[in-house]
């Protein structure tokens, strides 16, 4: 399924009046109103239990704290304002940043989560970047270093990955259960 419309070269004003004129979900990136699809039963299980997951470890923790889309986050990056809802992220350090995003691929969604979406987080400066595979899977991870994406590798359910905001490691196979 492919999103619904795009529009081009809109302000954070713009996307103010577009998000309360309507009862359509919306993200505005890098100048673009995207329109968010519906998600699927599996894809709303793997969102499900990554928020689960990080709830856990966080209330041991407690120094970390999950959030579940839909959740507006607002980031800045060469003067332009883009406002998005991950799919989970995990708030540490500041309320306002995440320390780590974590976003479940769907048909509609997988390219922009992969290009611009991986752009933005990694401009604003996310830590860590997850791409939940649930039709292979699988988890692809990045690590930010030095202002810039690097690719970790992707785990599969027979792995543990460790999440470094929150040093701890998870058994892959719980996210897709």
């Amino acid at each position: 399924m492919d999103e619904a419309l795009k529009l081009e070269n809109y302000s954070y004003d713009d996307y103010l009046d577009i998000d309360s004129s309507t009862k359509e979900r919306v993200e505005l990136i890098f100048g673009t109103i995207h329109m968010m699809a519906g998600a699927s039963a599996s894809h709303q299980d793997a969102v499900g239990n990554v928020f689960f997951i990080l709830k856990n470890i966080s209330k041991a923790k407690k120094r970390c704290f999950p959030r579940i889309a839909p959740f507006d986050i607002k980031l800045t990056v060469d003067n332009s304002v883009s406002v998005v809802q991950p799919d989970v992220m995990l708030f540490c350090k500041s309320d306002e940043l995440p320390c780590a995003i974590f976003e479940v691929l769907s048909p509609s969604t997988a390219y922009k989560d992969k290009s611009i979406k991986k752009e933005l987080y990694e401009k604003s400066g996310v830590r860590e970047y997850f791409l939940v595979n649930v039709e292979y899977r699988t988890i692809d991870k990045f690590i930010l270093k030095r202002g810039k994406y690097s690719y970790d590798r992707v785990y599969g359910v027979d792995d543990k990955i460790e999440i470094l905001c929150l040093e701890q490691e998870v058994n892959v196979l719980e996210v897709f259960e």
